[in-house]
């Protein structure tokens, strides 16, 4: 049963399966094709995963978050888009739970109020309500890692660059490797219907081109250079912002990646005509005794 003070499942049964033993056996076939071999050495503590419905990205999500399998978290932060609700800042939501098929999936109360001392941050909830970023992994983290993991669900519009490094600063509390940061993102939205056709010829290969710009930048750990190719091609990355934030944390030495997998729409059927491109990176750090 759900109580009172947690977010509903809103994407169940359309996103994703809505029967739990179907959403579980589903998830269980994503994540098992990870491969252990693609994992840095090291400790995971930032995942890149698409959010799109399962029958899209959910094979690519699962090869990355199946790389997660027996590590240990005490939060894990999901850092995603607004797409829906306009935000002055980052937006952590007034719930004591997230709820999928799979159960109730709690939220670190104590890390919001660390972070509701920073200006960078508000509590906005209708900012929360049917944002479809956050809820699309949490299915897969029930089932990967322990399902009383907490989470902080965080929202990131467009940031100055004020407002980007304190929200880093207050962030910076929590990159000891016991907390998992998720940057959920899609990469390019390719087509007319997304009012973004930078080309017309050679359509996958320049996708292709265009997403590992994007990537490139994000394994190289460039906050600066992320934010710097947006400008400059305009890409349609929803959870750009998101994955700066990300970069810009305080970590201690910077991340081994791995770009574990890359697809798009496209690929389901040779239509690139209206696509969006997934993928799904790793970042570790060395582990400490």
């Amino acid at each position: 049963m759900t109580s009172t003070n947690t977010r509903p499942a809103t994407l169940a049964g359309t996103w994703y399966p809505g029967n739990p033993a179907v959403l579980a056996d589903e998830i269980r076939r994503f994540t098992d094709d990870a491969d252990p071999a693609r994992l840095p050495a090291g400790r995971p503590v930032v995942l890149l995963a698409p959010h799109a419905g399962y029958a899209y990205s959910g094979p690519t999500a699962g090869r990355g978050w199946g790389l997660l399998a027996g590590f240990d978290y005490d939060r894990v932060f999901v850092l995603a888009p607004n797409h829906r609700h306009p935000l002055r800042g980052v937006s952590f939501p007034d719930v004591d739970a997230y709820a999928t098929p799979l159960g109730e999936v709690p939220i670190d109360r104590d890390a919001c109020d660390c972070l509701a001392d920073c200006a960078a941050f508000e509590c906005d909830p209708a900012a929360h309500t049917f944002e479809h970023a956050v809820e699309i992994q949490l299915p897969f983290l029930q089932t990967v890692l322990d399902r009383t993991t907490p989470i902080v669900p965080l929202l990131v519009p467009r940031l100055t660059g004020e407002q980007r490094f304190a929200a880093a600063a207050s962030l910076g509390a929590f990159v000891d490797g016991r907390s998992l940061f998720v940057i959920s993102t899609d990469l390019t939205h390719y087509g007319a219907d997304y009012g973004y056709v930078p080309f017309c010829n050679e359509i996958p290969e320049n996708l292709r081109l265009l997403d590992m710009g994007a990537l490139d930048a994000v394994a190289a750990w460039d906050a600066a250079g992320l934010l710097d190719y947006g400008r400059e091609t305009g890409i349609t990355m929803c959870g750009l912002e998101a994955a700066a934030l990300v970069l810009s944390l305080p970590w201690s030495d910077r991340p081994r990646t791995a770009l574990v997998d890359y697809t798009r729409s496209g690929d389901r059927d040779g239509d690139y005509s209206f696509s969006v491109s997934y993928a799904a990176l790793v970042g570790c750090l060395e582990q400490t005794p």
